[in-house]
């Protein structure tokens, strides 16, 4: 970023020299610096933003959100555009978004690949509409930009058009055949007729990708779905067992670690807290919680089948409230940090802004949808600050799920998820977690069985209606013809309805997943006992 060329002289020397000291490391003299800048031109933009990045850089989260949200209401030019849409994603701050976006003349940016990312901005904000305008602009700059087909073929199967989807995709990958990302999309959608062809044009290019990579690793879970469509089940694992590898090299978890944030979790208190009941009219919340890849995503296309929900998809905003109301970052969607400082939290903030989200997102609606499985580790502050809300537990087969995780490339959602046995100890610690739930919180988290709600899904959609007050409605469960966008790795399946075999995919690899299942292994009794019991 160079200084602004409006500011004054003065400003625009104090300016430089804040990015100097700013690329030196000086953090704290820069952040001085800059808001000095700001404090003679409060209407600058480019200070403003500076400003918050450099809060956020120093931990200082809180700061850093404020100065966002300023700068999201200053008069914003289509050059900083891009510069605000990255900060209020970085925050969760989607309605600003939609706000800075609608009054920026935004048609007047003529960067394709500023526009392309804005536009994945808005959509991985639920703002889909706004993305596609934003797409259609980029591709009329552009006709030949392979972000702009990779990203409309991956909005287009969150739409459920999958032939759509996969005609952008490959669309793109004409243009730039060493797209990982494409290449990854289009294998989610693999079909035994088009596999074989795909295989060879991903091994034609992946050499290209630097050995140890994430873009390697992209191309060997790519190759792993690709010949599991083909049924060439031992192809299939030796890639996906090199992906692994390679993630394990870049990626970071510590069982210890998670073991304490569990611990800390069992061991809060917090302090009394009794928030007014919320007036008449507003959009309440329901939480979908569970494992990735357990079905969480079946269940909100239910729910969104019942005239008074409106589904809301995977957002991070609750965990953005935690980071606020504790001035606390961090790149996972909970810390001990975070729970240490939640005792000296301000829940009715946090109270407040989920319901800002709630009533922006839903309007008229009784019930939003908030799907982000992890929000698991948050149910104790939820509980808390939002007492009215009602938490649905999604629970499928340990195996079944861990499974599908490892054949899941989440991008650092899941740092677990590239090792057999660290998958398997994150599995239970989340098991032994959503004990205590229920425990401290009897009947407040509805569990509900994948399994028995595939062998039943009227007995399981009426239960799942009435802990949440809803009457039942029968068209609910057509889930498959259901409009409206699922922003999940399950997109390419949901749209087919309640699946009935999807259970056990992981069979022709049992000999290969033996430490995930052994690692398992509590789990597993402790369902066998469970079924048994039932029997009885």
């Amino acid at each position: 970023m160079s200084p602004p060329a409006q500011l004054p002289p003065h400003l625009q020397q104090a300016f430089g020299q804040a990015m100097v000291l700013a690329a030196r490391g000086d953090l704290r003299q820069a952040t001085d610096l800059i808001l000095r800048v700001r404090d003679g031109a409060p209407d600058s933009v480019e200070a403003t933003t500076l400003a918050s990045v450099l809060m956020l850089q120093q931990g200082r989260y809180r700061a850093a959100r404020r100065l966002a949200l300023q700068a999201s209401t200053l008069r914003v030019q289509p050059g900083d555009l891009l510069r605000i849409a990255r900060l209020l994603r970085r925050f969760e701050e989607s309605e600003a978004l939609e706000r800075v976006f609608l009054a920026t003349a935004w048609r007047e940016l003529d960067s394709a690949p500023a526009l392309a990312e804005v536009a994945q901005l808005l959509g991985f904000s639920g703002l889909y509409e706004l993305a596609f305008e934003c797409l259609a602009q980029a591709g009329a700059i552009d006709p030949a930009s392979p972000d702009v087909h990779y990203l409309r073929g991956l909005f287009r199967m969150f739409s459920g058009d999958m032939a759509g989807s996969r005609d952008s995709v490959r669309r793109a990958l004409e243009l730039e055949p060493r797209m990982v990302n494409a290449h990854w999309l289009l294998s989610m959608q693999e079909k035994a007729d088009t596999a074989e062809g795909h295989i060879d044009a991903m091994r034609r290019v992946m050499g290209a990708a630097e050995p140890g990579s994430e873009a390697r690793a992209g191309f060997d879970y790519s190759l792993h779905h690709s010949y599991h469509a083909l049924g060439r089940h031992d192809e299939a694992w030796q890639a996906l067992a090199h992906g692994h590898a390679t993630l394990r090299r870049l990626t970071r978890y510590s069982r210890q670690e998670q073991g304490e944030l569990v611990q800390a979790l069992e061991h809060m208190v917090l302090p009394a807290f009794e928030p007014a009941p919320a007036p008449d009219g507003q959009t309440g919340l329901i939480f979908i919680v569970g494992m990735f890849r357990s079905g969480t995503t079946l269940l909100e296309r239910l729910l969104a089948g019942h005239p008074d929900v409106q589904d809301g998809g995977e957002t991070s905003t609750f965990s953005a409230c935690m980071r606020d109301a504790t001035d606390c970052d961090s790149d996972q969607p909970l810390s001990p940090a975070i729970v240490a400082r939640a005792p000296h939290a301000d829940f009715a903030a946090v109270r407040a802004r989920m319901q800002q989200f709630a009533n922006w997102r839903a309007p008229g609606k009784r019930w939003l949808t908030e799907k982000l499985p992890s929000n698991f580790l948050h149910i104790g502050f939820i509980l808390h600050a939002l007492p009215e809300a009602r938490i649905l537990h999604m629970r499928r087969d340990p195996v079944d799920t861990c499974f599908s995780n490892l054949r899941t490339l989440f991008r650092g959602g899941a740092p677990y998820a590239c090792d057999q046995g660290d998958l398997a100890d994150y599995y239970l610690k989340y098991r032994r977690l959503m004990a205590h739930w229920h425990a401290v919180a009897p009947g407040r988290v509805l569990d509900v069985d994948y399994a028995r709600f595939v062998a039943d899904p009227e007995a399981q959609a009426r239960r799942v209606m009435a802990h949440c007050g809803l009457d039942y409605v029968p068209g609910a469960l057509d889930i498959g013809s259901r409009q409206g966008m699922a922003a999940t790795a399950s997109a390419a399946h949901v749209r087919q309805g309640v699946l009935k075999n999807r259970g056990q995919a992981w069979k022709p690899y049992e000999a290969q997943l033996q430490p995930l299942i052994r690692g398992l292994r509590e789990a597993l009794e402790d369902d066998a006992g469970g079924k048994a019991g039932a029997a009885g």
